[in-house]
């Protein structure tokens, strides 16, 4: 007996739906698959978000310590219940220059450990346009405690390569740095290029102007370059010399 399928119209027609919704249906899955493949490697791509600096980066030039040797000062702020928050310890020696060091704005205070007691040797104020500072320690031997110069180093281009001066004498002084002479005033302060010589060496003279107006060298010396440094010449008046000549190159990082 011959037996045959059984057939409905609707069933017929449920079946012709559901093949057209199947080759309709895999290329738009497809599609949505690769789409979304597609959006998560680009969001995988974007960088990270670079995070805003907060505070001020700071590094310490030491010129002459007034603390022992091997003990350390403190970096710290007050807080508004009067206490005092550390940000960094550094140990002072003659002549030094630290690493960086983060500390908020506003009031930053150098504190040494006397007793129980912490003591401020100094203090200086950064703003939050101030992303980083030289700080330079001068030394009141009477009062035992800093003066902080506070320099920025974006605002006066201070670069690799180049040499920061500063006159904290009363002479007018005459420096050299293997190009022109350049006169830095009492209380001034310049940065100059370095002009080395094809053996990368360079003439550092530095002389000042007496009381007669003549010009009396104090400082001769052939130095070596690196364009990877950026350099401090610090004048200090001298009993002896008339000038005192502090140098020191200082390495990165800068930025």
């Amino acid at each position: 007996m011959n037996q045959h399928p059984l057939s409905f119209p609707g069933m017929q027609r449920n079946s012709r739906t559901h093949g057209l919704l199947s080759i309709w249906f895999i290329p738009l899955l497809l599609f949505t698959l690769f789409a979304t493949t597609i959006s998560n490697a680009q969001e995988k791509e974007k960088p990270a978000a670079k995070q805003k600096q907060t505070g001020t980066m700071v590094r310490l030039l030491c010129v002459q310590s007034l603390t022992e040797d091997g003990k350390e000062v403190t970096l710290a702020t007050k807080t508004k219940d009067g206490k005092w928050k550390e940000h960094g310890k550094v140990t002072l020696r003659s002549p030094f220059i630290s690493q960086w060091i983060q500390v908020p704005k506003g009031t930053t205070h150098l504190l040494r450990k006397q007793g129980q007691k912490m003591i401020s040797l100094g203090s200086f104020k950064s703003g939050s346009k101030l992303h980083r500072a030289i700080l330079v320690l001068l030394p009141d031997k009477a009062k035992k405690t800093y003066r902080i110069n506070v320099i920025n180093p974006e605002q006066h281009k201070f670069k690799k390569g180049k040499a920061l001066i500063l006159n904290y004498s009363k002479f007018r002084a005459v420096v050299k740095l293997g190009g022109k002479q350049k006169v830095v005033k009492p209380g001034q302060m310049l940065v100059e290029n370095i002009t080395a010589n094809k053996d990368s060496m360079y003439r550092l003279l530095v002389s000042y102007v007496n009381k007669d107006k003549k010009i009396v060298a104090c400082y001769d010396r052939f130095v070596s370059s690196n364009p990877r440094t950026r350099k401090f010449l610090l004048l200090f008046p001298d009993t002896h010399t008339g000038l005192r000549v502090f140098s020191l190159s200082e390495f990165g990082p800068f930025e």
